[in-house]
């Protein structure tokens, strides 16, 4: 194992060891006896032997991650405590497994939860278990004073980095001397990572960490032991410069060219629960997913057919009921080809009922979402088929599509895209109909007439760079021709040009912000968890 150690004398007989190497673990030594703040390494007890430094009679977790909870059974003597909400996570494996893989049992809890779940998000886990158990024997609750010989530490709330993460305020004689921070932030003032500060889907804790870090400053103590990374000699200054950069970011979120207005949405005529949005092409308006192009032939094109209606017993029946009618008055005979933009269950959950009734209906995707579609149970993505507890885990696809190649539908020929931003599984479909050039976006634009930004789902898997992000989405789509754009949940929107390069400018603005949040800006590594790196590529 290879660790930089550092020391630091904060008073006579007493010492902390910091020991950096993949995160960061410190080892307080008092009157010849040792205490350790969280354990990266299942080599540590080797490590402090071979050094002649004691092993720890009691362990101290500021949070329970693998990275941090490696100590198994290396110090069989040591008591170990965690945050009394964290002993599961800890200690039993099958209580978090049954807690952790999950199907939507209560749609209507979807707007209250979004997604939040005990060790997941919308049926990803996003919450890990230390890779041996830990063997517990206590637990502490914020503002706690737990005493170590002469010593106390004060537990104290660090809310923001992982879920129910503390720090501890070292004391000797009421006296203050560090504060071990977890992975709140670590040198130089950036924040360790950004995939943990995920709290449901698409929402994060960023908005609130100011706060968090300026309480945190206001201490009197100058010395940090963060769980990754070195200490910090002056904690408060570095708390602070973090602070106003979050912040920064936030207010870039926000910033306009002041070159573009969004445009008025014109009323459609209706047809049932669908907008017409131009000759022989229909979008439902009740916050589903369904878009259909009928040609003069009666031939339906259907783009992702999922109307989103769970909390709905009746959503079957209405989704025939919406087909009855456009065979009635709409001039349809047929849905032959069905097409999906993503990976999310809402976007293609019926299209085995559109295979009932048209027996000659073929499902189609770009290549990788296809793949996810097919296997969902190989990807480590939220809101994927299996969670939906639809009775059936995935959708045979029989036509696969490639960017190098146009797909044709009858005479249209449509072409499919990469479109990450939303989720990294996604895609565009480009085609002309009825003399209109359409762009179907699904939920990575999904806008009803203004620009948008850097908006992510971290556990989505997309990374906000030039590379695979929102900002490659709006650079390829501002060199289309497009002239209505049709994205998820009945968003649409014509100027798409102007709206395009609007987008893009804002996120491009919002970039070096966000770079600035993050160790060596590596947005990659900040955002991509590390056991979901295997990607559907």
């Amino acid at each position: 194992m290879s660790l930089m150690q550092t020391d630091y004398e904060l008073a006579p007989d007493l010492r902390v060891y910091s020991l950096v190497g993949e995160a960061s673990s410190h080892l307080v030594i008092r009157h010849g006896q040792s205490l350790l703040i969280d354990c990266h390494s299942p080599e540590m007890g080797r490590w402090l032997a071979r050094r002649g430094l004691p092993a720890p009679d009691l362990i101290l977790h500021t949070q329970v991650q693998p990275e941090h909870s490696r100590e198994a059974n290396q110090f069989p003597g040591a008591r170990i405590l965690v945050q009394e909400q964290l002993a599961e996570l800890a200690a039993d494996r099958p209580a978090y497994e049954k807690a952790a893989h999950t199907v939507w049992d209560n749609p209507a809890e979807w707007m209250e939860t979004l997604g939040h779940e005990p060790y997941g998000i919308a049926g990803s886990i996003t919450v890990f278990p230390p890779d041996i158990p830990l063997n517990v024997t206590g637990t502490f609750r914020e503002g706690d004073r737990l005493a170590w010989q002469d010593l106390i530490l004060e537990v104290i709330p660090l809310p923001g980095h992982g879920r129910h993460q503390v720090g501890f305020v070292l004391e000797l004689n009421r006296e203050p001397l560090a504060i071990f921070t977890g992975d709140l932030l670590c040198h130089p003032a950036r924040l360790v990572n950004v995939y943990d500060l995920e709290i449901n889907y698409g929402g994060t804790t960023l908005p609130t960490l100011p706060a968090v870090l300026r309480a945190l400053a206001q201490r009197p103590v100058q010395r940090y032991f963060p769980a990754t990374g070195h200490a910090l000699a002056n904690g408060p200054a570095q708390a602070l410069a973090l602070a106003e950069a979050i912040e920064a970011y936030q207010k870039a979120l926000t910033w306009k060219s002041g070159e573009f207005q969004p445009a008025p949405q014109p009323d459609c005529p209706r047809l049932g629960r669908y907008s017409q949005l131009h000759k022989g092409i229909y979008q439902l308006n009740s916050f589903g997913n369904c878009i259909l192009l009928i040609d003069d032939q009666g031939h339906g094109l259907m783009f992702d057919p999922g109307p989103c209606d769970f909390e709905s017993p009746a959503r079957i029946a209405d989704f025939h009921g919406d087909l009855d009618l456009f065979e009635r008055e709409g001039g349809l005979r047929t849905i032959d080809l069905a097409l999906v933009t993503h990976i999310h269950g809402d976007h293609y959950d019926l299209a085995p009922e559109l295979r009932k009734r048209y027996p000659e209906c073929r499902v189609g995707a770009w290549d990788r979402v296809a793949r996810v579609m097919e296997a969902p149970w190989d990807y480590p993505y939220p809101a994927l088929l299996p969670w939906y507890n639809l009775g059936f885990d995935h959708v045979p696809v029989d036509d696969v599509l490639r960017e190098d190649t146009p797909f044709h539908w009858h005479n249209v020929a449509i072409r499919s895209i990469h479109l990450p931003g939303h989720c990294y599984c996604h895609a565009a479909y480009l085609l002309t109909f009825n003399g209109l050039r359409l762009a179907i976006t699904g939920d990575t634009i999904q806008s009803r007439g203004d620009a948008g930004g850097i908006e992510f789902i971290i556990s989505n898997h997309s990374v906000p760079d030039e590379r695979s992000g929102i900002l490659k989405t709006y650079r390829q789509m501002t060199a289309e021709q497009v002239d209505l754009n049709i994205g998820g949940h009945g968003s649409h929107f014509r100027e798409c040009a102007a709206l395009y390069r609007e987008s893009l400018k804002r996120a491009e603005h919002a970039l070096p912000y966000l770079r600035r949040l993050v160790p060596d800006g590596n947005l990659e590594a900040a955002f991509v968890r590390p056991r979901s790196r295997p990607a559907a590529t």
